[in-house]
Order: C-alpha cells, then structure tokens, then sequence
C-alpha cells in the first residue's frame, strides 16, 4: 500500500459521513498516511455527535446556505449535476464501476477512484497497462481531483473544529505535491 494510495483513501473517508463512530475512525487510522497522527488524535477526542453535526454542517444542511457542498459541479457552477458530473461518470463508467446512488461528482467517490487508479496500476504486470492507467489517472487528476484545493479551503474556513482545519491544510499540501509530482 504506497502513501500516495493511503492518503487518497484517507480524504475519501474524511469526506465520507462518520455515520458509525468505530467504523469511521477505523478506517482513518488504517490509511492515515502523515507522520504527525495530532490531528487525527485530536478529531477522534471530540464527542462523536459533534463531528457528525459539523459535517451537515459543512456538506448537507446550514441556515442561510451550506457553504462546502462537495460536489465540483457545486463549485465550478454553482449548480448540482453540471459538467463535472457527466464527466467523472465516463471515467467510471471506463473501468464498468457503479457509484450507488451518489452524484458522481462527489468529492469522496472522486478521491476513492483515485485511489481505486493508483492500486490497479500497482497491480497490472504489463508496462504498457500500467502507463495507460498512468495516464488516465493523471487525466482525472487534472479534470476531477484539483478543484478539491477549493474545496479543503471552504472547510478551513468554515469549520470550528480544529483539528479538521489542520487536516484540510494537509489535505492542501497532498494536492499541491500531487500536482507537482504529474508536471
């Protein structure tokens, strides 16, 4: 399991609802890809009730508006199912994945194919396969993983959990190397 694939997985959890706290914890634990583990330590302290809250929150239900919808059609358009949402159902729908009964443009199902990417090309013998799934990748990288810069800054901004902003700046600094490592 490399780190790159760790920490794609990691922010795929991050972004997911923490609808069953063991479950949810478990899971950012088995993939938690930085040295520094405060933030996680940290997050996992809080009452389990107040992070579910603070990612309705963030993602699903605020007065007057919810300000991070995770959506990049959200953030390139404003608007739910636009271009993004089309587009990241083609990558899917490339490798015959279903994305349940989520938008496809969902920031969480987008880094979970990342990961998905990064482990079938570790996994393929031939050079060839390997480079076009290379490609691909840093393909949907470029159309469907960058806009995420966006959306970590939204979340430092209006959440009230600290340790969450911190992990949004790590999050910042893995797409900042990411996109320094596919140039």
């Amino acid at each position: 399991m490399t780190e790159r694939f760790k920490a794609y997985k990691f922010f795929a959890y991050l972004f997911s609802y923490p609808g069953n706290g063991e479950e949810f914890f478990q899971k950012l634990k088995q993939f938690y890809p930085f040295e520094n583990r405060q933030p996680l330590e940290r997050l996992e302290k809080l009452p389990f009730e107040e992070l579910q809250a603070e990612y309705t929150s963030l993602f699903i239900a605020r007065f007057p508006k919810v300000p991070c919808k995770p959506y990049q059609s959200f953030f390139e358009s404003q608007t739910l199912m636009g271009n993004a949402t089309f587009e990241t159902e083609k990558f899917y729908s490339l490798f015959g994945l279903d994305w349940g009964d989520e938008l496809p443009d969902r920031a969480n199902l987008q880094l979970d194919f990342a990961a998905f990417l990064l482990d079938l090309e570790r996994r393929l013998s031939q050079p060839d396969e390997r480079e076009k799934v290379r490609k691909i990748f840093n393909e949907f990288f470029k159309r469907h993983i960058a806009w995420m810069e966006q959306l970590a800054r939204c979340v430092e901004e209006n959440t009230q959990l600290e340790p969450l902003k911190e992990l949004m700046k790590y999050f910042k600094d893995f797409l900042k190397g990411e996109k320094n490592y596919l140039t």
